[in-house]
């Protein structure tokens, strides 16, 4: 099971696309960097303990 670290990681990349996309291509890049960041990065993001990331768990 993925951490806290590993969540924020992740979502850092996700906004990192979005904000690249924007970049490049404007509202329609930045929606073209979230469609991407759903694909890659969603999967994995659900396989992480959400009570975990917001520091609530005794593991981390």
């Amino acid at each position: 099971m993925f951490g806290r670290k590993a969540a924020e990681k992740l979502d850092s990349a996700a906004a990192a696309l979005h904000r690249a996309g924007k970049k490049v291509g404007g509202e329609k890049g930045g929606r073209a960097g979230d469609a991407l960041a759903n694909a890659a990065i969603a999967p994995v993001r659900r396989h992480i303990d959400t009570g975990c990331t917001r520091g609530k768990c005794k593991q981390h």
